[in-house]
């Protein structure tokens, strides 16, 4: 299925807008809280993976089309790199983690959906996103140390899972709200 713009309603990006504000407080409160735990960065995304997943998941069943993900992993990049500059390099892990999860869930599904197009979008979106953000700031000279492969390739596989978790829990959420006539 292919990624239009202008397939998308004033209400879908209004609500792509709201549930962008709602993964900030959610991923805010997560790492300040694993922060006050640990002193180790790589749990901060680790753990915050699976709260985000629960909410993206949510925006992405209300709205359902193809490119929600990318348009969610552009602005959360742009915003990253206004708040601050040092954040920039998370714009090409969002955005091409976005892009990867549409294109996956594209051409399986169609739509956001069912349960696995949720899965599958939140997993390939967190795999991608977590190979780009621990080898592109090392590659392009805003990192002077990069990890061992294959702590690289077990960091993305971990954060997968935890966001396809994320993504089975948002999806039993999505469920409840069209119980209770909240979502359709």
């Amino acid at each position: 299925m292919l990624f239009r713009f202008r397939d998308f309603t004033t209400a879908d990006l209004a609500f792509t807008g709201l549930i962008i504000a709602l993964m900030y407080i959610v991923q805010t409160v997560t790492i300040l809280g694993v922060a006050a735990i640990t002193p180790v960065d790589a749990f901060k995304s680790i753990a915050s993976a699976f709260f985000v997943c629960i909410v993206i998941s949510v925006g992405l069943a209300k709205v359902g089309k193809i490119g929600t993900f990318t348009l969610i992993g552009l602005v959360n990049g742009i915003i990253c790199g206004l708040i601050m500059p040092a954040f920039l390099p998370l714009l090409p892990a969002t955005f091409l983690g976005g892009l990867a999860a549409d294109a996956a869930v594209g051409l399986k599904y169609g739509v956001y959906s069912s349960r696995n197009s949720l899965l599958v979008g939140c997993g390939v979106d967190k795999f991608i996103e977590t190979l780009v953000i621990l080898t592109v700031p090392f590659l392009f000279g805003f990192s002077s140390f990069m990890l061992a492969p294959a702590l690289i390739i077990i960091s993305a596989i971990t954060v997968s899972v935890l966001g396809m978790l994320g993504a089975l829990v948002g999806y039993g959420i999505i469920n409840e709200l069209r119980r209770a006539g909240a979502l359709d």
